[in-house]
């Protein structure tokens, strides 16, 4: 008989980082979206913001928490309120 490998429990905080991580690629989607409608101050600080995260990213080892993702939301969701009043 085959037995499912031991998983490990997972991590509370999981599912919240999930859900963070979809936000910020729900705004950064919508954005992307509408790049040609953009002014280029607010298309630069969209690719500052992916530069930054990018970076957090190949910094991060699995064995370290991941990158707070709620920083990136609210900068991006920032980003898109300023976009959306222009």
């Amino acid at each position: 008989m085959n037995a499912a490998p031991p998983t490990r429990p997972r991590k509370a905080g999981c599912n919240q980082n999930r859900a963070k991580r979809r936000d910020f690629y729900r705004h950064y989607g919508l954005l992307l979206a509408n790049w040609y409608l953009l002014t280029s101050r607010i298309q630069n600080e969209i690719e500052s913001i992916r530069e930054d995260l990018h970076d957090d990213l190949a910094r991060w080892r699995p064995h370290q928490p991941e990158p707070d993702w709620s920083v990136y939301v609210d900068r991006i969701s920032v980003v898109g309120v300023r976009a959306a009043y222009r």
